[in-house]
């Protein structure tokens, strides 16, 4: 979502708002008058998230807003918020379950944070906590006296907390449900989180350096083997098994969200040699509501077998680097009749599997195909023979797909193939490197 500016919405639509979140929005600063637009002497307001701002917020008129929003349980701050205003606030939230923090570092004064844990300890509804902006681990003491009660905790946005200290904070949060973390936890770290968090349900796992991956298979059975509740995995590391998967099938079957990113593109069985192929096919016969999954690594067609065979609740898959022939794509097209996205990117698959799709492609949502064989003819084949789909052709940004080329080109390769079904028609602001077929 792009908001350019919060003044677009008219000042009485704030008299009735209760929730405001600019998740994932991108939003144009233009100072924090906007604060100042909620009612006086009080608000309906239970949820205000404006996390993703980058400009300064006016810390009295965030103050006075908190203060008269009683109903208030979603508050997500800013990492311009200085510590000693969001640390103020909490005292004026009785009811709050939902805290993201502001900055640690900004305008704070080392005494103030001896009153953490004591303000902290006032919002005794306090089950979710996030944002923790460039936070070290002298600091993070503050919040050892709510972590019992939590159950999600987001740390994705902190990549100065140690191994350590996140290992001191996670052995304090036996309820968690939901864990999102970087991968500087290593393996060590996520065997803490198996033996000390066994409700949890959701498992998030990112990057931090892009040159030094550090997790392997081995954390993911660990969280597997403790967490036998878990439900949705997302996982960036740098090897994996076979057996690590079988295991991981056998463990939590109750998975309804796969997603496996290994760092080393088409990377085998790190201990044999193999295809990942048994692996991931002991994930679709053993997760009977699998409903997402994305894979990488050494995949051959056989998987995708697999996945035609077994995947019967599949929504969404993703796939990157993998199959052998038109085949592997047919085998999923043909098998998984709940398929609603499917996305494939730098994999053999050409005409002949896209073709097969097409008495799919109306009842699935969307499908994206770049890098991969298929060419503009057979892209224009299966534009003439679904009038009800949009088909688009995106070549690289600056380059076009004129009418004189168009008679002689049917063979050319297609950079990039989004087809996605939709009752509006074609769209009118397509740029000139999308053809709409």
């Amino acid at each position: 979502m792009v908001v350019h500016s919060l003044y677009i919405l008219p000042l009485f639509a704030f008299r009735f708002l209760k929730e405001l979140d600019l998740q994932e929005s991108v939003v144009k600063h233009r100072g924090h008058h906007w604060l100042n637009c909620f009612p006086k002497p009080s608000t309906e307001l239970e949820s205000l998230n404006f996390a993703c701002l980058s400009g300064e917020v006016n810390a009295s008129a965030l103050e006075g807003l908190v203060a008269r929003s009683p109903n208030l349980k979603r508050l997500r701050l800013n990492r311009r918020v200085p510590f000693d205003v969001w640390y103020r606030i909490l005292g004026r939230t009785p009811k709050l379950e939902d805290l993201g923090t502001g900055s640690f570092v900004t305008g704070n004064n080392p005494a103030e944070y001896v009153s953490l844990s004591s303000a902290l300890g006032k919002c005794s509804s306090l089950k979710s906590l996030s944002g923790f902006w460039a936070v070290t681990g002298f600091y993070l003491r503050g919040i050892f006296s709510v972590c019992k009660n939590l159950t999600c905790l987001n740390l994705s946005c902190a990549p100065l907390i140690q191994s350590a200290d996140l290992i001191n904070i996670i052995r304090r949060c036996t309820k968690l449900h939901v864990l999102w973390l970087l991968d500087h936890i290593g393996d060590e770290g996520l065997k803490v989180v198996g033996f000390s968090c066994p409700d949890l349900q959701e498992l998030r796992v990112f990057r931090n350096n892009a040159d030094a991956a550090t997790l392997t298979e081995e954390g993911l059975v660990a969280i597997s083997s403790g967490c036998r509740k878990l439900q949705s995995v997302l996982y960036f590391c740098n090897r994996m098994t076979n057996a690590a998967l079988i295991t991981i099938a056998k463990n939590c079957p109750q998975l309804t969200s796969f997603r496996l990113c290994i760092v080393e593109l088409s990377s085998a069985d790190a201990m044999t040699g193999q295809p990942l192929d048994e692996g991931f096919g002991a994930i679709v016969q053993s997760c009977k509501g699998l409903r997402r999954l994305s894979m990488s690594g050494l995949l051959t067609d056989c998987v995708f077998l697999y996945i035609g065979m077994y995947a019967e609740k599949l929504e969404m898959l993703s796939v990157a680097f993998v199959g052998g022939s038109d085949d592997g794509m047919v085998y999923v097209l043909n098998g998984c009749k709940n398929l609603k996205k499917l996305e494939i990117r730098d994999s053999p698959f050409g005409d002949t599997a896209l073709l097969a799709g097409v008495d799919r492609y109306e009842a699935m949502r969307s499908l994206w195909m770049s890098s991969c064989n298929i060419t503009l003819g057979g892209c224009k084949t299966l534009a003439a023979s679904m009038p009800g789909v949009n088909v688009e052709v995106i070549s690289g940004a600056g380059a076009s797909i004129d009418e004189a080329d168009e008679a002689s080109s049917n063979a050319k390769k297609v950079e990039k193939l989004y087809l996605y079904r939709t009752i509006a028609g074609p769209r009118g602001d397509a740029p000139g490197f999308v053809s709409i077929l």
